[in-house]
C-alpha cells in the first residue's frame, strides 16, 4: 500500500497520465531531445529551466529546485492534497477510485467526509437564500451599511442564519443524520440540536477546489460571545491550512494573472478589497498565519504584500506574519495604513486610487520591520538612538548573506546618521563568530556528503557501474538520503523496474535527497567506475573513524576490565581502516 492505495494502482495511474501530456494541459512544453523544457511554473522566470522527463516521468526545475512526478505536480498546481489530486488524475483517466473494504476506518471516514461535504454544499445555499427573504431584515440592512454590492454578495454566496432551528430542520428534510449534522460543524447539541451560527451573517469558506468546508459568521447584534464565529476543526476543515478567498486565487492563476497576493485581517477586508477591483487578497481566519499558510501561497505566487490593520495590533501581527512567510521561501513587503484603519475603511474613506498608492510604495519586509522599531524609541535621545541602532543591526544580522546586510545598513544610516563605517564594526562584533560543532561540521563531512551524492546519482539515474554490492543502509545517518537509499535498495531486490516518479509513491519525507540528486552534473567525473568505489570506501571510512572516536570517548568513563576489550574493538576498527576492509 502507498499512501492508502494499492501500488498497482499508483502505478496504473501515472501509466494512464502521461506526465508530459498532464503538464501541456498547464504548460507549455517543447522538446529537446529526449526531454521537454519549460518555464517553470512555482517562480517567476523568462528561460525554461524546467527538464521534464517522458521516461522516468518526472519533472524537476533547476532553478528554484521544485520535482515530482504526475501526481505532485497535480496537488502543487491545483493546490490540492494527494487524495484530491488522485481523484483528478483519476477522473481525466476514466478510472475509479478503489477503496479498501477490509480498512472499515478509512471508509467509514471517506463516507463522513462525503457526508459532512454535502452537508456545508446544501447549508451554504440555504443560508444564501435566507439572506434575500423578508424576515432577513437585520442582515439586510447591514450589509447594506457595509456598502457589499449585489455581485459581491452573489460571489462570496454570503448568507444568513434567520434562528436556532430552521438549519437543523432543513438538513433532516434532505436526509442527513445528526451524528454527520454535528460532525459538518454546522451543528451542535446541548440539550437540543440547534444552529451553530445561529442568527449571524455567514460567509460560506472555500478551498482551492471550490468546495465550502466550513463557514465564518458575524454576529448582527451586540453580544457577550466573539464577534466572529468559525466552524471548528473537523474532517475537512482547519483554520491553520485554509484562507478566506483563496479560490479565487487559482482562477487568478489560471489566468496568468496573479502577480500577487494581499493578506489582510478579515473576511470584510476581502470583501471590500474584491468590491475595489483586488481579487487577489485573502485572510486568516481567527488565527495567525501558519507554516501551512505560507507553503499554500508559495504554490500559488511568490510574492506577497501584507496588508493588516494600521493600528498597534495590525502592526505587530504584521512583523509576526512578514516572518512566518520570509521562512517559507516568499517575497514579502508589507504596508502601514496611516490613521490606524483598516483596508475596507481606508478604500471608502479615500477610494481604491489611494490604497494603490500604498500598494506602490510598499516596503521591503526589512526596511518595514526596521521602520517598525524605530516607532518605540525618541532618535532625539542619545540612549534611545543607541538601542533602536542595536535592536535594527540585530534585524539586518537575520539575512543569509554580507550584500544584503551591508544594503540594509543604509537604511539604518539615514535615519540615525550613524556613519557607515561605524554600522558596518558593529554588525561584524554583533555576529555570532564562535559556531557550534553541529554548525561546523555537516552530518557529513564535505567529501563524504559528495561521495553519498554521487553514489545516490549513480543508483538513481541506472548508470552501468552504480550497484548495491556493498549495503550502505546502515551508514547514511541523514533520513533523506537514507530514505532514498533504503527506495532504491528495495526495487532492486525485488527484480522490479525503477522509474524515478516511484520515489514519489511514498509520503516519506525524500525531497531533501532528491532535490540534489536530480541537479547531480556527472560530466566533470572523469572515470565514474572508479570514482563509485572510492566513494563507497569514503562512506564506509567515515563510519569507522567516527566509531574509533566514540570508542575512544568511552574510556574516558568505563573500568580496567571494560577499557581491555574497548582496545581490542579500536584495535581492530583501526585494522579495517589501514587495510580498507569493507566488511564488518
Amino acid at each position: 500500500m502507498n499512501n492508502g492505495f494499492d501500488e498497482t494502482f499508483i502505478q496504473q495511474l501515472k501509466d494512464k497520465n502521461d506526465i508530459v501530456t498532464v503538464m501541456s494541459r498547464y504548460l507549455t512544453l517543447t522538446q529537446k531531445g529526449k526531454n521537454f523544457w519549460t518555464c517553470c511554473p512555482f517562480h517567476n522566470e523568462r528561460t525554461p529551466s524546467m527538464c521534464v522527463n517522458p521516461y522516468e516521468q518526472y519533472y524537476h526545475c533547476f532553478g528554484c529546485k521544485e520535482h515530482g512526478d504526475v501526481i505532485t505536480f497535480i496537488q502543487k498546481m491545483e493546490s490540492c492534497d494527494f487524495m484530491s489530486a488522485v481523484e483528478i488524475l483519476a477522473k481525466n483517466a476514466g478510472m475509479e477510485v478503489p477503496t479498501f473494504k477490509t480498512d472499515e476506518n478509512v471508509q467509514k471516514r471517506k463516507k463522513q467526509k462525503e457526508a459532512v461535504l454535502n452537508i456545508l454544499a446544501e447549508s451554504a445555499k440555504h443560508y444564501e437564500q435566507n439572506l434575500y427573504e423578508k424576515t432577513a431584515k437585520r442582515a439586510q440592512e447591514y450589509v447594506k451599511s457595509r456598502k457589499f454590492t449585489r455581485t459581491s454578495l452573489q460571489e462570496f454566496h454570503i448568507g444568513y442564519s434567520k434562528n436556532w432551528t430552521d438549519i437543523v430542520q432543513f438538513l433532516k428534510s434532505k436526509g442527513f443524520s445528526y451524528e454527520d449534522m454535528v460532525a459538518s460543524g454546522v451543528v451542535e447539541y446541548k440539550d437540543h440540536y440547534f444552529d451553530t451560527f445561529g442568527e449571524r451573517l455567514i460567509f460560506p469558506i472555500y478551498n482551492i477546489m471550490d468546495e465550502c468546508v466550513g463557514f465564518s459568521a458575524r454576529s448582527l447584534v451586540p453580544t457577550d460571545y466573539a464577534k466572529y464565529k468559525n466552524s471548528p476543526n473537523n474532517i475537512v476543515f482547519d483554520k491553520s491550512k485554509i484562507m478566506f478567498g483563496m479560490n479565487f486565487l487559482k482562477k487568478l492563476k489560471q489566468q496568468h494573472n496573479l502577480e500577487y497576493i494581499i493578506i489582510v485581517e478579515g473576511q470584510m477586508d476581502v470583501v471590500a478589497l474584491h468590491q475595489a477591483g483586488y481579487k487577489n487578497c485573502v485572510a486568516c481566519l481567527g488565527t495567525a498565519l501558519t507554516p501551512y499558510h505560507a507553503k499554500q501561497l508559495k504554490y500559488l505566487c511568490d510574492n506577497i504584500v501584507v496588508s493588516l490593520d494600521g493600528d498597534s495590533a495590525g502592526q505587530n501581527a504584521t512583523v509576526k506574519t512578514i516572518d512566518t512567510l520570509v521562512k517559507g521561501g516568499l517575497n514579502v513587503k508589507a504596508i502601514k495604513i496611516p490613521e490606524n484603519k483598516d483596508p475596507d475603511e481606508y478604500i471608502k474613506a479615500y477610494g481604491k486610487e489611494a490604497y494603490q498608492k500604498l500598494l506602490d510604495e510598499a516596503m521591503d519586509h526589512v526596511v518595514f520591520k526596521i521602520y517598525h522599531k524605530l516607532e518605540q524609541y525618541d532618535l532625539s535621545k542619545i540612549d534611545q538612538k543607541a538601542k533602536f541602532v542595536n535592536t535594527a543591526i540585530s534585524i539586518v544580522n537575520e539575512l543569509q548573506t554580507s550584500s544584503e546586510k551591508q544594503l540594509y545598513l543604509d537604511v539604518i544610516k539615514k535615519l540615525t546618521d550613524v556613519p557607515i563605517d561605524v554600522l558596518k564594526r558593529d554588525l561584524t562584533t554583533s555576529q555570532d563568530v564562535v559556531k557550534t560543532e553541529e554548525q561546523k561540521i555537516d552530518y557529513f563531512e564535505n567529501a563524504v556528503l559528495k561521495s553519498v551524492k554521487f553514489v545516490l546519482a549513480s543508483l538513481c539515474f541506472k548508470k552501468d557501474y552504480a550497484n548495491f554490492n556493498f549495503d550502505l543502509s546502515k551508514y547514511l545517518q541523514n533520513p533523506s538520503f537514507k530514505n532514498l537509499y533504503e527506495t532504491l535498495k528495495q526495487y532492486h531486490n525485488e527484480n522490479k523496474q525503477f522509474r524515478i516518479s516511484n520515489l514519489y509513491d511514498n509520503d516519506e519525507k525524500i525531497d531533501e535527497a532528491l532535490g540534489e540528486i536530480l541537479d547531480y552534473n556527472f560530466e566533470d567525473i572523469n572515470d565514474p567506475d572508479k570514482y563509485f568505489k572510492e566513494c563507497i570506501w569514503k562512506i564506509r571510512e567515515n563510519y569507522l573513524k567516527n566509531k574509533s572516536k566514540e570508542l575512544t570517548k568511552k574510556l574516558e568513563s568505563c573500568t580496567q576490565e571494560e577499557k581491555a576489550e574497548i582496545y581490542k574493538e579500536i584495535s581492530l576498527v583501526q585494522k579495517k581502516l589501514r587495510e580498507k576492509i569493507l566488511e564488518d
